[in-house]
């Protein structure tokens, strides 16, 4: 699962934080973009196999950037 989760982000540039406990994986991305980093996470994983299980916000200042924790799930085994 890690070796996946590595290509998918070496292959988008995508520069989060994550961990992986059997097949959810957690991604933090701290100050990003809707669009461009949380809207693009969340398409990309659906794309390759992971369904969004949800969207915990950590930090917002009203602005089109904030801090939140994604949460996926593998849907077809590893």
């Amino acid at each position: 699962m890690i070796k996946k989760i590595q290509e998918i982000f070496k292959k988008n540039n995508f520069r989060y934080d994550y961990a992986v406990q059997d097949n959810i994986v957690v991604v933090t991305i701290e100050w990003g973009d809707w669009k461009h980093d949380h809207t693009a996470i969340d398409y990309v994983m659906k794309q390759n196999g992971f369904s969004v299980m949800g969207e915990q916000i950590t930090e917002e200042d009203g602005s089109d950037c904030y801090s939140s924790i994604h949460t996926f799930r593998y849907k077809q085994s590893c």
